[in-house]
């Protein structure tokens, strides 16, 4: 059956699942059956805004069924469009009363824009129902992660994107496109490299052959996003340096990279690297340019990756990056929106079944199912298991290719990845998890246990862990944001009741706890704790924070209740 999916119910999901995790003034009657009911929102001349849950999981992901309607004082209802309860509910909910007009304005144009993305995407796939279904091979499933974060009030903000340059550069509208290549003089060049080859040797490594002999003696050779190339070309500096022959735009590589879901990793079939460039662009809370720290945490997980047991890393790749290379700005400082690095390519075989979590757990239509179901249900009629035993099934070996490596990561060796649900790459075979690709460096640390087991190891400041980051943290990126994910999915497509899978996780748990040796301290935080912290996505993107500068991130996260804990209870 082919997919159907409404735009306003994407957008209007990810508004509300964020909205209601981050609040508490507002009422929830709960349905007679099920786990849905109706949350009423309050606004002026006691009216109440109503949404309709048709499922709410124990992380707070929720489905939505429109209408939204609006209930007058009398109780008589009226029905309401997306935007409308958008503009009402700013202008006249208490939530936001404190909140300056300014930001009300500019915050309601945003989340319309991500809404108008949203549906302009998908007026221009023809492969939906494929997404629904699968299986996908790795770029599918890249480009296929349409709606964005499950809880953010604007999933598919981009600025300074416009319409045009989105369906060039995009994942979502299937974007390939030529990298500009750049050759950088000897003066201005800064990279850093943790293999015997220096990070020039190796990005030249990507050079057409065509461009190579245009590089002059000394010069090195550094690919670049094409929107980002034209983003520094709009500075004065940069131009005086390419009139000076300090910078030479080379001119474009033969090949078309594919961006993948983060927008500035990119990706081509067969080639020994993939690349994670500066993109000078506000994704959803961020403005996504690298920073020389979050390079720099690369190089030395490389050089600790290999010292680590076989028996952690056998079926827990890292997709290492192992060079970076930029130019100094005219302060000589590392210019942070020229930073290059490579990600090695782990995708042996392109078209084998490979997706991204955030693609597998994403709902495409209010009344189908999610990728994730698909798979597991493909997967019941492989094995003629029932549909709860399959689910179940695929969750244990999700647990144990993904929750265990990560978990011993860090209780024995003390290094940390924040693997959320677009970091985490499952290779699937009829369905089923066999092993995880993880990517993205830079959200990794270590802790004090990692300088227990390497005395006079030399870790940069920002590269540390304290014991109350970690409790933040992880807890958020791993267990509530990418596990549950997991639970949630499989829940609200009825293939099995979530408390199993929660009692599942927790007994998981506890026997790692009982069998790992090193520090406990997370596990005995999962297992007992009345609450856990989440990101508050809404009031963050609410006031303009770009998350990725704050100095205290710890400011826009907030407790939950641990839903392990009630499932002990």
């Amino acid at each position: 059956m082919a997919l159907a999916p409404d735009p306003d119910l994407l957008a209007a999901t990810s508004f509300f699942n964020a909205l209601l995790r981050e609040t508490a003034d507002w009422q929830f009657l709960p349905a007679t059956t099920g786990s849905g009911g109706v949350v009423r929102l309050p606004l002026t001349a006691g009216e109440q805004l109503c949404v309709t849950l048709r499922h709410r999981s124990r992380n707070g992901r929720c489905r939505l069924a429109l209408p939204l309607q609006v209930a007058a004082a009398d109780g008589a209802l009226r029905e309401i469009s997306f935007t409308g309860a958008i503009r009402r509910l700013m202008s006249e909910s208490p939530l936001f009363e404190e909140v300056d007009e300014t930001l009300r304005r500019s915050f309601i144009e945003r989340v319309q824009e991500s809404h108008h993305n949203i549906a302009d995407s998908l007026a221009r796939r023809d492969d939906l129902a494929e997404l629904g279904q699968g299986p996908l091979n790795f770029l599918q499933a890249e480009q296929g992660l349409l709606t964005g974060h499950d809880f953010h009030p604007a999933p598919k903000s981009r600025a300074p994107f416009t319409t045009r340059q989105a369906q060039a550069y995009c994942p979502e509208y299937r974007a390939t496109f030529h990298l500009v290549w750049w050759a950088v003089a000897p003066e201005l060049a800064v990279s850093d490299s943790s293999r015997d080859d220096t990070a020039a040797a190796l990005m030249a490594t990507l050079l057409p052959a065509s461009l190579a002999a245009e590089v002059p003696a000394g010069f090195v050779a550094l690919p670049m996003h094409p929107w980002q190339a034209e983003q520094m070309m709009q500075r004065d500096a940069i131009r005086a340096r390419v009139a000076a022959g300090r910078l030479i735009r080379l001119g474009e590589s033969g090949q078309r990279w594919a961006p993948t879901s983060s927008h500035r990793s990119l990706y081509v079939p067969g080639a020994q690297w993939q690349l994670k460039g500066s993109l000078s662009a506000r994704l959803t809370n961020s403005v996504r340019e690298l920073h020389e720290g979050e390079v720099a945490r690369g190089l030395r997980l490389d050089r600790w990756w290999r010292a680590l047991p076989e028996t952690l890393t056998a079926h827990f790749e890292l997709m290492q990056e192992p060079a970076w290379l930029g130019w100094y700005d005219e302060q000589g400082r590392v210019d942070e929106a020229s930073l290059m690095l490579l990600r090695e390519n782990g995708i042996i075989d392109p078209a084998a079944e490979r997706s991204v979590l955030a693609t597998l757990t994403q709902r495409l239509d209010g009344e189908g199912t999610t990728l994730l179901a698909a798979r597991v249900q493909h997967y019941a009629r492989v094995t003629g298991m029932a549909p709860d035993g399959a689910a179940l099934d695929w969750f244990r070996a999700f647990c144990e290719r993904v929750l265990t490596p990560l978990l011993r990561l860090v209780v024995e060796e003390g290094i940390v990845l924040l693997a959320h649900q677009q970091n985490i790459v499952l290779r699937l075979d009829d369905g089923l998890p066999v092993a995880t690709d993880y990517r993205d460096c830079q959200g990794s640390g270590v802790t004090a246990r990692f300088f227990e087991r390497r005395p006079g190891a030399e870790v940069s400041h920002d590269h540390r862990i304290s014991t109350a980051m970690l409790r933040r943290y992880f807890p958020y990126y791993v267990l509530i944001n990418s596990t549950m994910a997991v639970t949630g999915a499989l829940a609200e497509d009825g293939l099995i009741d979530e408390h199993r899978l929660l009692a599942s996780l927790r007994h998981h748990l506890e026997h790692l706890s009982a069998t790992l040796e090193g520090d406990h301290a997370l596990l005995e935080h999962l297992l007992h704790s009345p609450t856990l912290e989440v990101k508050g996505n809404f009031f963050c993107y609410l006031a303009g924070i770009n998350e990725s500068t704050l100095d205290d991130p710890a400011r826009i996260y907030i407790d939950i209740p641990n839903p392990l804990l009630e499932t002990a209870a």
